[in-house]
């Protein structure tokens, strides 16, 4: 059988249809698109959490890390998430940092002095007070509580006794005209509230009191003073700083952070204030390890006569001090 060619049984060729390849193109390119957007989405952090004292209103990344010398760690601990609280002026004078002395006189704000109680309604039993009189501020005497019922459990003694602390402008003048003192009103760290007399009454001798020195097993409280926030106020060598006579028993609440630091590199409280000045919010941040917490430190100074706004850590606990004479110090609890 012979074969041929015919030409109306010619296979029908396929036609390709070239706009249903650009929809697909099209489909798929949109496609990848999303997909590299969620990655980038999926992929960022956005977790953090709010300290309860924060209230943020301007977002500032902080850059300052490198290590120096010093006895407390210097080198910043990597905080980048900041925000910025308003200080008004006056919060400059107040705060466990504030420096009271003859060159820089004490404001007293309501505020602070409403912050003041007797000791005697806020004490323990492990140590006592002179008189009803006695008042300290809240935290001093929550921080010494805790110092002397430690001071008791391990020597069994509760014969401290708290002689002075909390002085108005008018009992300061009295004893000046006095001239049992020759600092004026309004230039005494007792105004403070945070400032106080340490004294011994021993139940067995006929003495009813004196001022506290460190013998025997009373050094415990100056050994461990620092771990409860406190230093000696007025101490032996640096009359020249403090522009008083030094004392034994004038002890001051400053926090923490703060007396190990003055304690570690033998600071007063006026070097300390300007030591701190060192460590700006924009430099590097000073650490200090304490016995329960690590914190780190810095200075931010005030804007004169007008608000400052003040870098604060947006997930960290933190407090603001004035230092009395220029500007705030920020302590931040890290862990």
């Amino acid at each position: 059988m012979s074969t041929y060619n015919d030409p109306r049984r010619r296979r029908r060729r396929s036609r390709v249809r070239y706009d249903r390849v650009i929809g697909a193109l099209a489909v798929l390119i949109v496609l990848l698109i999303l997909l590299v957007s969620c990655a980038k989405s999926c992929g960022s952090d956005d977790s953090s959490d709010d300290a309860s004292s924060i209230v943020p209103t301007e977002s500032k990344t902080d850059s300052a890390s490198e290590e120096s010398k010093g006895s407390a760690d210097s080198k910043a601990s990597g905080l980048e998430n900041y925000s910025t609280v308003t200080e008004i002026p006056n919060a400059v004078y107040e705060g466990e940092l504030i420096l009271v002395n003859k060159d820089h006189s004490y404001s007293f704000p309501a505020s602070a002095e409403e912050n003041i109680v007797p000791v005697y309604e806020n004490c323990t039993d492990s140590y006592q007070y002179a008189d009803l009189e006695v008042s300290l501020s809240k935290q001093t005497i929550t921080a010494l509580n805790t110092m002397m019922d430690k001071f008791y459990e391990e020597k069994g003694l509760s014969d401290c006794i708290i002689i002075s602390g909390f002085r108005t402008k008018e009992y300061q003048d009295q004893i000046y005209e006095l001239g049992t003192t020759d600092i004026v009103g309004g230039c005494s760290d007792y105004h403070t509230g945070l400032s106080f007399d340490l004294g011994i009454y021993p139940a067995d001798e006929e003495q009813s009191s004196y001022f506290y020195i460190p013998n025997d097993d009373y050094s415990w409280v100056n050994e461990n003073c620092a771990k409860y926030g406190f230093v000696l106020r007025d101490p032996e060598g640096k009359e020249d700083k403090t522009g008083v006579e030094a004392k034994s028993y004038t002890f001051r609440y400053v926090g923490i952070p703060h007396a190990i630091c003055m304690s570690e590199n033998d600071l007063c409280l006026e070097e300390y204030i300007d030591f701190v000045k060192n460590y700006t919010y924009d430099s590097d941040h000073l650490t200090v390890s304490g016995p329960e917490k690590n914190y780190e430190i810095y200075y931010v100074p005030a804007e004169p006569g007008a608000d400052t706004e003040v870098p604060v850590p947006s997930d960290k606990t933190y407090t603001i001090s004035g230092n009395n004479v220029d500007g705030f110090v920020v302590t931040v609890e890290l862990s």
